[in-house]
């Protein structure tokens, strides 16, 4: 999707202005009708501000729950991303009571997890593929510990804390990919995108006489609906566009625990 594609300061002006000129030019489409079409009287403005209201209340809550519904999913992936940093972390910590050169090994080998996940998996990610570079840094972990031979009942114990910690790494990691897909139904698209547009026309069959007024009320209410489509739109795909979950766990660990701890 093109908009995925442009950062916020561009993408976002752009959606009001394609939202907004739309919403302009059906109510300048309908206008004429409307003053042709239009009976005289109040039986007009009844029916209409009925529909409206009516309308207006159901296409709010439909917007409303379903960009809830795209934060949420954006909020779930960002949690696994989190879950998949601390248990790295849990591992690295660890790691350094394990006997060398198995210790190192496996600290060596997360240190270069971190880094292709955020140098290979995140940009694939970002391109909703599914990445696989880093399957080698994980089969490599678990080869180191499984070479630890302990001599000691403290070091059956860190072996085993390991064995735990790397098992809750996989299945972090397990999540954090098959999320990259995670988005909603097209179907909703539809729907969203069918009631922009009822709303456009709308607001189009309202009888206003002064034409700047009748502008300007409908591109306001344009340029709300224009707001929330964009951010369910950035919410939608979590790992991609200009509204998504970032790598920064990863690097926070590259920053600082990697760095300070043995």
């Amino acid at each position: 999707m093109w908009l995925y594609d442009l950062p916020m300061y561009l993408g976002l002006p752009l959606f009001i202005v394609l939202v907004v000129g739309g919403s302009c030019a059906i109510l300048l489409a309908l206008r004429r009708w409307v003053r042709r079409a239009a009976p005289r009287g109040e039986e007009w403005d009844r029916v209409l501000s009925y529909a409206v209201g009516v309308y207006g209340v159901f296409y709010g809550v439909t917007l409303a729950l379903i960009a809830t519904a795209a934060y949420g999913n954006f909020t779930e992936v960002d949690g696994v991303v989190l879950e998949e940093s601390s248990s790295l972390a849990s591992l690295y910590r660890t790691a350094a009571l394990l006997p060398d050169p198995q210790g190192d090994e496996l600290q060596a080998q997360i240190t270069q997890y971190a880094r292709n996940v955020i140098d290979l998996d995140w940009p694939r990610q970002r391109r909703l593929e599914i990445p696989a570079e880093t399957d080698a840094n994980v089969s490599a972990m678990q080869r180191a510990i499984g070479a630890v031979q302990p001599t000691t009942a403290a070091e059956t114990l860190y072996v085993q804390q390991s064995l735990d910690q790397f098992q809750l790494l996989v299945e972090n990691r397990r999540d954090r990919i098959a999320l990259t897909h995670l988005a909603l139904p097209s179907v909703l698209w539809i729907v969203l995108g069918v009631g922009a547009v009822l709303n456009a026309i709308l607001l189009g069959l309202i009888e206003v006489r002064n034409l700047r007024v009748h502008l300007l009320m409908s591109s306001m209410l344009a340029l709300f609906v224009a707001l929330l489509l964009y951010a369910i739109a950035g919410f939608d795909h979590a790992y991609a566009g200009p509204i998504a979950v970032t790598p920064e766990y990863f690097e926070d660990l590259l920053r600082g625990l990697f760095v300070n701890e043995p």
